[in-house]
């Protein structure tokens, strides 16, 4: 019976590598180590969402002595729990809690998007200079 060159190179090629794939990976063992790795610097921090005004403001169009009561209460909350560190989200949704140029003040701080604070404060140096005065 003549059987083609190809199917005969399968024939043979097939189980070398079903041999090959169903060997044991070789491993390098290296030795496990009691010790944990040195941390240089903690880093212990809490996710500030202001997109749909999940926890910061608690709504739109809170005056500015309100929104920064809430500010004061969650950086006070994050130095009580001896956190060293705060994310800010300051884009909620293509906009800014910050004055920019470039992207217009988000709905989630006045209620309407495009509208900053009404006493022209800047709620981003608001909150890096309530958390430098914590020791976040």
């Amino acid at each position: 019976m003549y059987v083609p060159q190809t199917a005969l190179l399968y024939r043979m090629l097939l189980p070398a590598l079903l041999l090959a794939a169903c060997s044991p990976a070789t491993r390098e063992n290296r030795p496990v180590s009691a010790a944990p790795v040195p941390v240089l610097r903690e880093f212990r921090a809490a996710w500030v969402a202001t997109v749909a005004n999940i926890d910061w403001p608690s709504e739109p169009g809170l005056s500015d002595s309100l929104q920064q009561r809430e500010a004061l209460a969650i950086l006070d909350s994050a130095q009580s729990l001896n956190l060293n560190a705060i994310i800010l989200q300051v884009r909620p949704q293509c906009d800014a809690i910050y004055p920019s140029e470039l992207e217009p003040w988000t709905y989630y701080l006045s209620g309407e998007q495009g509208k900053g604070p009404a006493t022209g404060y800047d709620p981003l140096a608001f909150w890096i200079e309530a958390a430098h005065d914590r020791g976040l």
